[in-house]
């Protein structure tokens, strides 16, 4: 009789000392008491299939891949094959116009560039018939009257939107970035340009 009372005390406290066992033991037994009831619950609700008429069939399209495989599968490797892949690794990002020269820095302008209102790029429409969305990064250049003296891409999204993008920066005009004298400074600034397929 003692030992079953110290068996049972020894046992209470090395659940109360782990309350994390405590739980995972008070949801066993719940779980297994609730599949109990619904194994022998007199009411199984079966469901007639040849009955159901009213049937949607939904298209789901995933969208494709924009990336090349690193691997050549070929049996034949030859050394230009070796020197192309070395080649197109070195590939510079697409850019346009010269980031030469002095910018001035952003947190020491009092006001930033501001771009005069422009329509977003256009969506490629072979990449919107792919179904392909995602971000291009570019960052521009801007001269002390607010035009663009360069762009590059930073975050390449593949080499049409890139090109779009591209276009899109050249055409933009902006409100130079004054310094804190109230000067119109150089300055070069990043933009994100999001595509996505709702828009």
């Amino acid at each position: 009789m003692i030992a079953d009372i110290l068996l049972h005390n020894r046992i209470i406290r090395y659940v109360s000392l782990r309350p994390s066992l405590l739980w995972s033991l008070v949801s066993l037994t719940l779980l297994t008491t609730l599949l109990f009831i619904v194994q022998w619950s007199e009411e199984i609700i079966t469901v007639d299939h040849s009955q159901i008429t009213d049937f949607q069939m939904v298209e789901l399209r995933l969208p494709q891949s924009v990336t090349q495989p690193d691997i050549d599968i070929s049996d034949q490797i030859t050394e230009e094959v070796i020197e192309e892949k070395k080649e197109e690794k070195k590939e510079e990002p697409l850019r346009f116009g010269d980031d030469s020269g002095d910018f001035g820095d952003m947190f020491d302008t009092a006001v930033p560039p501001r771009p005069i209102y422009n329509a977003l790029p256009q969506y490629p429409a072979s990449m919107r018939k792919a179904g392909i969305e995602g971000v291009v990064v570019v960052e521009i250049g801007i001269d002390r009257n607010g035009a663009v003296l360069y762009g590059k891409i930073l975050q390449s999204l593949g080499r049409e939107f890139d090109l779009v993008v591209l276009r899109w920066a050249r055409g933009i005009r902006f409100h130079p970035a004054l310094s804190r004298d109230r000067e119109a400074i150089r300055s070069r600034v990043r933009f994100p340009v999001r595509f996505r397929l709702e828009d």
